[in-house]
């Protein structure tokens, strides 16, 4: 299925300029971008790439990059549920913000834009 249109909610600073796509970005970690993804969801947005995508823990990793339609339809309450794992998840594995070594977090900037690079591509 080919979209036209994403919406990719994110925390990445690297995440830009990329076509076909509305990048709106969270000021803040990564249990604040799921819990923008969770309300489009509820508007209507469905989901296009999976909200810990990758093999590094999401307590290991503070950015976090999800693709949706940027088109709305009906709420699709399995996406939901699924969401509220996710975040669940996060929250029992992150304990506090974490302040990480500078060369790190360019490292770990890199691998949520690698993993969102994929998922587009896969969408094509």
């Amino acid at each position: 299925m080919k979209f036209t249109q994403v919406l990719i909610i994110t925390n990445n600073p690297i995440v830009n300029n990329i076509a076909d796509a509305e990048i709106y970005f969270v000021d803040g970690n990564q249990r604040q971008v799921l819990y923008q993804v969770l309300n489009k969801i509820a508007g209507g947005h469905n989901l296009l790439s999976h909200p810990l995508a990758g093999s590094i823990k999401p307590e290991d990793n503070p950015y976090r990059s999800v693709v949706l339609t940027s088109s709305t339809s009906e709420v699709d309450l399995s996406t939901l549920g699924m969401l509220e794992y996710c975040l669940e998840k996060v929250e029992n594995g992150v304990t506090k913000d974490r302040h990480i070594i500078h060369q790190l977090d360019r490292d770990f900037q890199i691998i949520d834009k690698e993993l969102l690079d994929n998922a587009l591509q896969s969408l094509i």
